[in-house]
């Protein structure tokens, strides 16, 4: 039985036909030669067409490989050694390796449990900034694996106070919740120290085609200089990004498909007082669960031949995160979820007679 992998929030759904079209009609010069583009005084097609989406010029929109490669220049360019970089304290691990790499010690701003949620807090990332005066800032919004955005508001607050500093805004699961863009335009203009970065990985499902952008002020004229690439951008992955961002609909469908899947999850599991399942903006879910369900819920799972992310970490001991695949995949891991639960409760009842 083929293993479905639901641990590293890769898409589970097809890409749209133009996609497989672009792979079938590959001709040579495709690869044998490199992009013209720069030629015209721009990066690429994919930058080109996402200034204009944006609103922006075109020089203010830089590619990379995923927004990792984005994260990671970030970092090497605008941190030396010893000058802090602050995170969210419960986010992806890798935004601490990069700070490692530069010798740049990592400050932690708190992540907030709110019931059936989680949320940052102002006074708090104030707090952390006063303390350390970090260089750079990394704001997740959707947070991985937390799932909860930062309101633009609040974005906007925060930059009013962090004007020192590099504000790196990751919004690589953008568009589950809403597609909503025209804040980027006016946080670029309004403020010269955010950067802000997405990715083609999560919600056009393209994470093999290893393509991300940022929008940035007219400020990071010199990282701009540092990212860009006299050669180009690999011509297939353009070519792909393009048929994608030309089928809206085909990714709407997808959200709309994942939004009930969530629905199911929180609504079937609010009744088990040993499981919390956290309302998630992005195509995953974080769910803590009562200690005595992860071994049977991993031992459940692969029986079933299905992959899940369990934490080890002090933080997110006994939470999972469950990559939204497909209605039939997400059932599964639901049904697994529900069964071991009942078993518990079973036992504890048991148990107390």
């Amino acid at each position: 039985m083929k293993t479905i992998y639901l641990d590293r929030n890769e898409s589970q759904y097809d890409p749209p036909e133009a996609c497989m079209e672009i792979l079938r009609s590959i001709a040579a010069e495709h690869l044998t030669h490199y992009t013209r583009d720069y030629d015209r005084g721009v990066k690429s097609r994919v930058s080109e067409r996402l200034a204009e989406w944006l609103g922006l010029p075109e020089s203010n929109v830089l590619l990379g490989y995923g927004t990792e490669s984005l994260l990671k220049m970030a970092v090497h360019h605008h941190l030396s050694e010893g000058q802090f970089l602050m995170v969210p304290e419960v986010s992806w691990w890798y935004y601490g390796a990069i700070g490692k790499e530069v010798g740049a010690p990592t400050c932690t701003y708190r992540v907030f449990p709110d019931g059936r949620t989680f949320h940052y807090r102002m006074e708090d990332m104030l707090r952390v900034y006063e303390l350390h005066q970090p260089r750079v800032v990394f704001v997740a919004s959707p947070n991985n694996p937390t799932g909860h955005v930062m309101p633009i508001e609040m974005l906007r607050e925060l930059l009013r106070h962090f004007k020192q500093s590099v504000v790196v805004v990751d919004e690589a699961y953008w568009g589950y919740h809403s597609l909503e863009s025209a804040y980027v335009k006016s946080l670029v203009t309004e403020f010269d120290n955010v950067m802000i970065c997405r990715s083609f990985s999560k919600y056009y499902g393209l994470a093999g085609v290893r393509m991300g952008y940022a929008a940035i002020s007219e400020r990071f004229r010199e990282f701009a200089r540092y990212t860009t690439l006299y050669l180009g951008y690999n011509q297939l992955s353009e070519r792909l990004v393009l048929a994608a961002m030309d089928h809206p609909e085909h990714y709407r469908r997808i959200a709309d498909l994942m939004s009930e899947d969530k629905n199911a999850f929180y609504s079937e599991l609010a009744v088990y007082p040993g499981i919390t399942c956290y309302r998630s903006d992005a195509n995953f879910l974080l769910v803590k669960l009562d200690p005595a369900m992860t071994d049977l819920l991993k031992a459940r799972l692969d029986s079933l031949h299905i992959k899940i992310k369990f934490f080890a970490d002090s933080l997110l001991k006994d939470h999972v995160r469950i990559s939204l695949g497909k209605p039939e995949q997400n059932r599964l891991v639901l049904d697994s979820l529900k069964a071991v639960a009942d078993r518990i409760g079973k036992d504890h009842a048991d148990v107390a007679r």
